[in-house]
């Protein structure tokens, strides 16, 4: 066995638990605060996001979204049958949107849709590979993490300790003291946490999906 090899497996074997396998108890002792009190703080959406998303954006957005609807029904997980990929297609759909939008507005295309994209924490110990990772180049040879992702189609809250390992890994790597972003979603409802390397916030849920979409536009 050559040394590189020798290497890349004991640096694999550093990565024991993925961020989805961590109990709450022990996220609480790595994030340093109670998930009870941490879900109780929610606030109104409004309060994170102040400004409106131009009418262009909420246009396209409008119309893709109705254009699924039409063609794969409401992603709702109490209606059979659901496959978990419509779900992630939706939510897809969304960031893809949003991402083109933004990138359409600037002389470079900074920003990059990733998926099944993998987070390792700071010491090695964790890692996971996430639905939907937003990336923004800096230059050559260095990307920073924006937005992350994770879909679910039954509830937001079973995503939530997944997310916030995920975000604090995040904002080690980046190593700015910059925002970052994150959701947990049924493509239904949007549920948005933030951290700037101190400080957590966590929004109350949001609904951007309709079932009757079609018959309104607003």
């Amino acid at each position: 066995m050559s040394d590189s090899t020798e290497s890349v497996l004991k640096r694999k074997k550093k990565y024991t638990t993925l961020f989805s396998n961590v109990s709450q108890e022990e996220a609480e002792i790595i994030l340093d605060f109670r998930f009870t009190e941490f879900y109780n703080s929610q606030t109104s959406i409004n309060r994170f996001i102040t400004k409106s998303a131009p009418e262009e954006l909420k246009k396209k957005l409008f119309d893709r979204l109705v254009e699924r609807l039409i063609s794969e029904d409401f992603p709702e997980a109490t209606i059979a049958p659901l496959n978990e990929s419509v779900i992630t297609d939706y939510v897809g759909q969304v960031l893809a949107t949003m991402i083109a939008h933004i990138d359409s507005k600037m002389e470079h295309h900074l920003l990059k849709l990733r998926r099944e994209k993998q987070i390792i924490s700071k010491n090695d110990k964790y890692d996971e590979n996430m639905e939907f990772m937003i990336t923004q180049s800096i230059d050559n040879k260095n990307t920073r993490y924006v937005i992350v992702v994770e879909a679910k189609s039954d509830s937001l809250g079973k995503e939530l300790t997944q997310l916030l390992l995920a975000l604090k890994s995040m904002s080690e790597v980046n190593n700015d003291q910059k925002m970052v972003y994150g959701f947990v979603t049924t493509a239904i409802q949007w549920q948005l946490v933030t951290y700037n390397g101190q400080t957590w916030k966590l929004s109350e849920p949001s609904v951007l999906l309709f079932a009757d979409m079609e018959k309104q536009e607003d």
